[in-house]
Formats: C-alpha cells, sequence, structure tokens
C-alpha cells in the first residue's frame, strides 16, 4: 500500500481510494504449494511430455489400422487345426489342360456365333424398316411423317411399386422387437 500512497501524493489530481481484493490462492480451503525444486519440476515436466508423446505415436500407428471384417477372422478351433484343413494344390495332367483348353475354345466360339446371329437379325430388321419407309415415302408423304411421329401409348407401361403415401401416426408393427447389432467404430 505504501507503493500506492506514494503514487497517489505524487498526482496532482484529487486521488480516488483504490480497494484491492485479497487473491483466492490464500483461502482457507485451497492446499499450500509445496516449493518444488526446479530440476525436479523439469523431469517431471519431461516425463509426461515424453508419456504424451508416446500417446500420440500409439494413437496414430493404431489410426491407420483397417476395421477389421468379422468373415475373414480365424477362430481358435479352427486355427489349431489349419494344416489339417490345407490342401495340396491340384496337380493337371497334360490331357486335363488340353480339354480345358478346347472346351473353353469351343464355348468362345459358340457365344461368337450366337452374337453373329443376333446382329444379322437386328440389321436384317433395321433394313427392312428403312426400305418400307422408303416406299412409304414414295406413296404417301403424309403417311410417312405420321409414320415417322413417335406413338404415345405404343407401349403399355404399367408400374409396380411402393406408394409415395406419408407413415400412418401411431403405428404399432406386427413384427417382433428390432435388435441393433451394429458395431460402433470409434474413429
Amino acid at each position: 500500500m505504501s507503493l500506492l500512497s506514494n503514487l497517489a501524493r505524487l498526482s496532482l489530481l484529487p486521488t480516488r481510494s483504490i480497494h484491492q481484493t485479497i487473491p483466492n490462492a490464500s483461502s482457507v480451503f485451497m492446499k499450500r504449494q509445496k516449493k518444488i525444486d526446479p530440476e525436479v519440476a523439469k523431469q517431471r515436466e519431461a516425463r509426461r511430455r515424453k508419456r504424451l508423446e508416446k500417446d500420440i505415436r500409439q494413437m496414430q500407428k493404431h489410426s491407420k489400422k483397417p476395421k477389421p471384417v468379422d468373415e475373414l477372422t480365424l477362430d481358435v478351433k479352427s486355427a489349431k487345426n489349419i494344416e489339417e484343413r490345407r490342401r495340396p494344390p491340384t496337380q493337371l495332367t497334360l490331357e486335363e489342360i488340353d480339354e480345358r483348353a478346347i472346351a473353353l475354345k469351343d464355348y468362345s466360339r459358340s457365344r461368337l456365333a450366337l452374337q453373329r446371329e443376333d446382329d444379322k437379325w437386328i440389321r436384317g430388321a433395321i433394313e427392312s424398316q428403312r426400305k418400307a419407309l422408303a416406299e412409304l415415302k414414295k406413296l404417301s408423304p403424309e403417311l410417312y411423317t405420321s409414320a415417322v411421329q413417335p406413338a404415345a401409348n405404343d407401349l403399355p407401361l404399367t408400374i409396380h411399386g411402393p406408394s409415395l403415401t406419408p407413415p400412418i401416426k401411431n403405428y404399432e408393427a406386427p413384427d417382433g422387437d428390432y435388435i441393433d447389432t451394429t458395431r460402433n467404430w470409434a474413429s
């Protein structure tokens, strides 16, 4: 307070009393801080920093792991007798290899012939249609223009599907309870 009073005396303006509150550190309920050696404090801080860096490295290492797929995991019972489950690779004889190659070639040939027949049929139908339209254009241009116009009801279209009605309020489903077994993976 002596410093404040000295400053107040130096000032030429009329002084106001300055009120200063006591900090909460001196509260009855607060524990008194023990004085720690600076070297010990540095060592603690270094240990804390090392531990945090290690934790960060672990988190980064595990964050790159893909989520496990249950179908690809091997249960313990199967892992114990895995050697019994292994099959030796099949050795094909030269005759079997030749038979398979011949069968594959025959299948490819039959597919190619079928595709060529389909293409030939489609091209023939398009050519017949083009010739018929050319003849119609010569005979009657009015009929030709009406024939070329797209018809509105050429194909009868019936669609069956869910209706777009809103859900019924307070409707209780007749089925049993639904138990959500979806796993939640923390990312």
